[in-house]
């Protein structure tokens, strides 16, 4: 009763007269409500937007009225997500627990700098037993170190006292392994953010990293340092181009995680998603499409993770050449109201996919329902302009946006613009790209386009001329890439039968 009468203390000295949640009632008339609702419904999506919604037309959003109208509600947003409703069936168990515990300690925190010392102490001995269960590491850290000081100044017990420096000791240990291993893994990646191309160096760092980290590994049981020294793993072998490793590392992963309870649905899709990638580059099919299955429902509609997810199901149908398939995943994406804000780099590749996915409806190869806006239209010389970061990348990303341009050309009958874009390409090959090395398909795929206008963009005539150069293409594997599903977002072989499709018809 104590810690009751203390914490009622506290809060009607402090309280505020009612608690807002946003969203909870339509039609008050609040403009906060207001702000709430047109934002959910995507009715507006800008702050320019917003600011002509609430203030006139002739306003923007550095107009100063919406300025403090966008501050306040942004701050009774965070109020809000306090009372998110753990219930719903998108969150499991572990979901719920992380923010029921984080939820806790932060308000033990809060009550106890504010004097109501008992009750901090009450809600810490009972969050941090769920906080050690789901292997919260932090929150486990703080809560220890509250109780610690309860049992040494308000009921001194040397075996509680004791218990809870173990604990502290144990999961500061954590913490600097896991600190170590998420700063390898962000060194790892972060390269990769804005360039696809091949950096055999990074095959290196990665095996570098792995050897460090195995002395932790038996020292450190935490779920999340070996949820990173998985990640690491599997980068390792995706760098080197050893899929078959690849999908090993990630079905050992995933049989871990099957046994902690701390594991949230979007660390299985994470794996999952790296066994479709490299399933796709073996050509084994049902091995990725089982996998693309597994992971369905794991992710929240909207989350990168959602739209990553999206994405390789894409590469894998249009490897298959299901290409109606590939279709409706891309318009699932496009449909979300969370698409337009898709970071940079993330916004650049799905408009290379938006490419492809506009030149195979083009060429028939897609039934898109009639006025249906989601389904791309040929726009060729505004693809050039919409991918900014990629068209740095030179042995990367920027080769399928070059080839795709060509290929629109020809689909619009354009054969001298064609023409003199794979002059450029050719070009661009010779500086960029060489025969023999990682970009070797690409290399040998852009001087076979050549070969079509040599050959008069007659279908025989292009095949002899490209015949060896297509051969030697075919005999090496898919080009050897951090993420070669990204470069050839289609086979070139597939894209050659397009190309001559075009030209025969």
């Amino acid at each position: 009763m104590k810690s009751l009468i203390e914490l009622v203390g506290l809060l009607t000295r402090y309280k505020k007269k009612q608690i807002e949640v946003l969203g909870e009632k339509k039609g008050t008339g609040s403009r906060y409500d207001t702000f709430y609702e047109i934002v959910a419904s995507g009715e507006v999506t800008t702050d320019d937007e917003a600011a002509r919604f609430f203030f006139g037309e002739d306003k923007d959003g550095s107009y100063v009225q919406y300025r403090n109208l966008r501050n306040n509600f942004f701050r009774r947003l965070v109020n809000t997500a306090f009372f998110i409703d753990l219930k719903k069936p998108m969150f499991n168990d572990a979901q719920a627990a992380v923010h029921h515990v984080r939820k806790q300690a932060a308000a033990a925190r809060i009550v106890g700098s504010r004097g109501a010392v008992r009750s901090a102490m009450e809600i810490a001995e009972k969050t941090i037993k769920p906080a050690v269960a789901y292997e919260l590491t932090y929150e486990v850290l703080d809560l220890a170190r509250l109780l610690r000081h309860k049992y040494t100044f308000m009921v001194p017990n040397e075996g509680k006292r004791a218990k809870y420096e173990r604990l502290i000791e144990c999961s500061l240990s954590d913490l600097a392994h896991i600190a170590k291993a998420e700063q390898m893994y962000y060194k790892l990646i972060a390269p990769y953010i804005k360039s696809k191309g091949h950096k055999p160096w990074m095959n290196k760092k990665a095996r570098q990293f792995l050897l460090e980290l195995e002395g932790g590994r038996a020292e450190c049981k935490a779920h999340y340092f070996q949820v990173l020294y998985y990640s690491i793993a599997e980068l390792e072998c995706m760098t080197r181009h050893d899929y078959r490793s690849a999908i090993a590392v990630c079905r050992r992963a995933l049989a871990f995680l099957e046994t902690r309870k701390a594991t949230t649905p979007p660390m299985k899709a994470a794996f999952l998603q790296t066994i479709v990638a490299a399933a796709t580059m073996l050509r084994w099919y049902g091995e990725a499409e089982k996998a693309a299955e597994e992971s369905r429902g794991l992710t929240l509609p909207g989350t990168l993770n959602w739209y990553k997810g999206l994405e390789q199901g894409i590469y894998l149908h249009l490897h298959q050449k299901q290409y109606q398939k590939a279709y409706e995943l891309y318009a699932a994406a496009r449909q979300h109201q969370r698409f337009c804000h898709l970071p940079p780099a993330t916004a650049e590749a799905w408009r290379i996919l938006e490419a492809y996915i506009g030149l195979l409806r083009a060429a028939g190869k897609i039934t898109a329902p009639v006025g249906n806006g989601d389904c791309p239209r040929l726009m060729p010389a505004k693809l050039l302009n919409e991918v900014p970061i990629f068209s740095k990348d030179k042995r990367g990303l920027n080769i399928p946006v070059l080839i795709v341009h060509i290929i629109m050309l020809l689909q619009l009958g354009r054969y001298d613009e064609a023409y003199a874009r794979m002059q450029a390409l050719d070009k661009y090959a010779g500086r960029h790209l060489q025969s023999g090395d990682d970009t070797f398909r690409s290399f040998c795929f852009i001087k076979a386009l050549l070969c079509i206008h040599y050959a008069g963009y007659k279908k025989e005539a292009a095949q002899s001329a490209a015949a060896e150069l297509l051969a030697q293409m075919s005999e090496s594997p898919l080009q050897l890439v951090q993420a070669p599903h990204e470069i050839e977002v289609m086979p070139y072989e597939h894209l050659w039968d397009m190309a001559m499709d075009i030209i025969s018809a």
